[in-house]
């Protein structure tokens, strides 16, 4: 039986050449949404404004402790999650925070990096699930 979940980004040339798009898992799916809510800024997507992660409105805020930052985007990240990723339950949200030096060739830069792991059960077959990713904030970049 083919998924019904496909695997982003699509390729809208196959589409055009009629052709079956890759699939992947429901977990894969899920967490590509995750990825996808936690990367976009509010108001970016113009369907729906209130889409995406209010963690980017904090984004360049050099006074805030890294107690607070990591407050911040456990709340927005969950709070995200809850509304517009439906087939996650009993989500639990961790984030944590650190200093790292970023070198590039003539440059040295410190950001803040913020790992994010999430944990819930996907609702369908009631199995754990697992997310984790980090990023770079002030400016923000993610890997």
């Amino acid at each position: 039986m083919k998924s019904q979940y496909y695997k982003l980004p699509l390729d809208f040339s196959r589409i055009l050449q009629k052709k079956d798009l890759p699939d992947c898992s429901l977990e894969d799916s899920v967490a590509q949404h995750i990825h996808l809510l936690i990367t976009t800024v509010l108001g970016e997507n113009k369907d729906d404004p209130q889409y995406g992660c209010k963690l980017w409105d904090s984004d360049f805020d050099i006074r805030a402790s890294n107690n607070e930052v990591k407050e911040q985007v456990e709340m927005a990240v969950k709070a995200s999650i809850s509304r517009y990723e439906q087939r996650l339950t009993q989500i639990r949200v961790m984030a944590v925070v650190s200093q790292e030096e970023l070198t590039g060739l003539s440059t040295r830069k410190v950001k803040k990096k913020i790992k994010v792991t999430i944990t819930g059960t996907l609702s369908r077959n009631k199995t754990p699930f697992h997310y984790s990713s980090f990023f770079y904030v002030s400016p923000l970049s993610y890997d």
